[in-house]
């Protein structure tokens, strides 16, 4: 599989935001990730769901939408109406897992769990077949700008290998500070889909 690039909307020019979809449509861009912050889980507060359901009407591409906050059940169901096509939500911050999987793909959408960089993979071992895609964070959520984080790497290394042995679906997407000098290394560690920032909407 070719490595895809999900641009974050969050890097892009809001008060250009259609030049901005046009610009992703333009490069071959298939996916575009969306960051949910609630102001709780982390201090930021980003978007809602009437934004998304807004960007839906003038843009096919899926929708990546990474819930970093603190009750992601309340939040499943109005984003997978309002146009999501996946929807991860962070271990931190579940106790029950597997119900919030089978609760987004009653909802005919892709789930996935996103691990912070100090979450270890094996809190997702026995939910790891039932995933379509594994978010590894590899800088700390909630701030925009933020330096890769090295260690990342062997934690991508190690999914991937786990993933090989036992011949699942899972895709392995990576955000945070992923950029023209380090994109080459986390690609041949394994990783799937790239969430690019700045390193895609501040390029030409």
């Amino acid at each position: 599989m070719k490595t895809q690039i999900a641009p974050s909307i969050l890097a892009a020019d809001f008060l250009n935001i259609k030049s901005e979809i046009d610009k992703m449509k333009k490069a071959g861009i298939e996916m575009i990730h969306f960051d949910i912050m609630d102001g709780h889980f982390v201090p930021n507060i980003t978007f809602g769901v009437d934004f998304l359901k807004n960007i839906r009407k003038c843009c096919s591409l899926i929708f990546d939408v990474h819930l970093m906050v603190t009750n992601p059940d309340l939040f499943i169901a109005p984003f997978a109406e309002a146009g999501a096509d996946v929807i991860l939500f962070h271990r931190e911050v579940s106790d029950f897992p597997l119900r919030l999987i089978k609760k987004i793909k009653s909802l005919k959408k892709k789930a996935g769990i996103t691990l912070n960089p100090v979450t270890k993979i094996e809190t997702i071992d026995t939910i790891l077949p039932e995933l379509d895609q594994v978010l590894l964070m590899s800088v700390e959520p909630g701030f925009y700008g933020q330096a890769f984080i090295p260690f990342v790497l062997k934690k991508i290394e190690s999914l991937k290998a786990i993933i090989v042995k036992n011949n699942y679906k899972t895709l392995i997407e990576v955000d945070g500070g992923i950029n023209e000098k380090n994109k080459n290394d986390i690609i041949s560690a394994g990783a799937d889909i790239l969430v690019m920032g700045a390193g895609f909407f501040k390029k030409k």
